[in-house]
């Protein structure tokens, strides 16, 4: 296996919230990475700062559910930084309403970005990771995926596809060097926490945690580091809970 310096990450979602842990992270630890999001002046300013502090990273925009955007993406930042070697599936979206007064095209966009957005990023990348004989495919989900939540039934579905995902793709390649797992995530302070909820709402989940706190991006980030390590070189097909006790499964 190569070393981290000279192994290439890709992080979709990654200009905001929990991918810019994941970035963070993955940077310190060596990583080559490539910033992959929908927002072009979100990606810009990151890269920038990264860049900034001697980082080797290149940004990219791309809409994960579009393939031949996702195709672009990868040819673009394997020709900056060479073959992918960890794929982390970090771009989501969600719509937070009862299910009984949502829309179709609600549902869909759930979907497709979480779900097939996911399955067309490791796509992408799997044949070489196949060739090379290693690779790490990370994806998060959520906690809503594997017990419920209010008002996020699509989103759970879709999540929950992700998971049953991973476990069929992990039977496949493990065989070839690749390994696929989930990081499964409760909520965690980002701009979109923020967004759908207010702090006394807020303050009112964190009741329900035994650890008497919500997620931040670093922890959702110290997991993804793991799963790409050396250390996880016999872990595959797994589901890591990082969410302060909230769900114990």
């Amino acid at each position: 296996m190569t070393a981290p310096s000279d192994r290439v990450a890709l992080v979709t979602g990654s200009a905001r919230g929990i991918g810019v842990g994941i970035v963070d992270r993955l940077l310190r630890d060596g990583f080559r990475v490539a910033v992959v999001d929908l927002d072009a002046d979100a990606v810009d300013e990151r890269v920038a700062v990264w860049q900034g502090r001697g980082h080797t990273v290149v940004g990219v925009a791309a809409d994960v559910s579009d393939r031949d955007a996702v195709r672009a993406a990868v040819s673009a930042v394997t020709e900056a930084l060479g073959p992918v070697d960890v794929v982390v599936n970090n771009a989501g979206v969600w719509t937070f309403q009862p299910f009984a007064s949502s829309e179709p095209a609600q549902w869909m966009r759930d979907i497709n970005v979480n779900l097939v957005g996911t399955l067309t990023v490791t796509r992408e990348v799997l044949p070489g990771m196949l060739a090379r004989g290693h690779g790490r495919v990370i994806n998060i989900v959520s906690d809503s995926g594997r017990v419920g939540e209010l008002n996020v039934a699509a989103y759970a579905a879709a999540k929950a596809g992700v998971m049953g995902f991973a476990r069929a793709l992990a039977k496949e390649v493990g065989r070839d060097g690749v390994t696929v797992n989930n990081v499964s995530l409760s909520t965690t302070l980002t701009p979109g926490a923020h967004d759908t909820y207010d702090e006394a709402q807020l303050a009112k989940m964190t009741r329900r945690y035994p650890v008497g706190r919500l997620g931040r991006p670093a922890d959702a980030a110290g997991a993804v580091a793991y799963f790409a390590s050396g250390d996880a070189e016999w872990v595959t097909g797994q589901t890591l809970s990082v969410n302060g006790g909230y769900a114990m499964l």
